[in-house]
């Protein structure tokens, strides 16, 4: 009688476990997209309408040239950037070379100059949107 007891309980933790989810923990990619969306996010103030950026617009198949075109222009952007931007730009830009894969290379991805110049506002968003993407 007693093992029929444990044994329901057991299978009724099981069940809740399947039915709910375990806890999964973040893998590092993960972690890297959340404070790069963080840091992003602070940048929403940014008022630069003096520089253009090349704006990516692939979404699949050249992530990892997106990925460096967007770091690209970061650094253009880090030269100009207010200094209490800074630190969030730096912040960016590390975790974007953290992400990036330095061996990929695929021909037929654009060049990042292949891509339209847009102000500020479109590139942040631009880039939003395809980190999110990524998540």
């Amino acid at each position: 009688m007693c093992k029929v007891i444990i044994f329901g309980c057991i299978a009724a933790a099981i069940l809740l476990t399947a039915a709910y989810g375990a806890p999964v923990e973040k893998t590092e990619k993960e972690i890297l997209l959340e404070a790069l969306l963080s840091d992003l996010e602070l940048l929403k103030g940014i008022d630069n309408d003096f520089l253009d950026f090349y704006t990516p617009n692939d979404k699949q198949e050249c992530n990892h040239a997106t990925l460096a075109c967007f770091l690209k222009e970061l650094k253009v952007l880090e030269q100009d950037v207010d200094e209490k931007y800074k630190q969030h730009v730096n912040n960016i830009v590390k975790n974007l070379e953290d992400l990036q894969d330095r061996g990929f290379s695929n021909p037929t991805c654009k060049k990042c100059e292949a891509n339209e110049k847009n102000k500020f506002p479109e590139f942040h968003k631009a880039m939003t949107s395809f980190l999110q993407s990524m998540y």
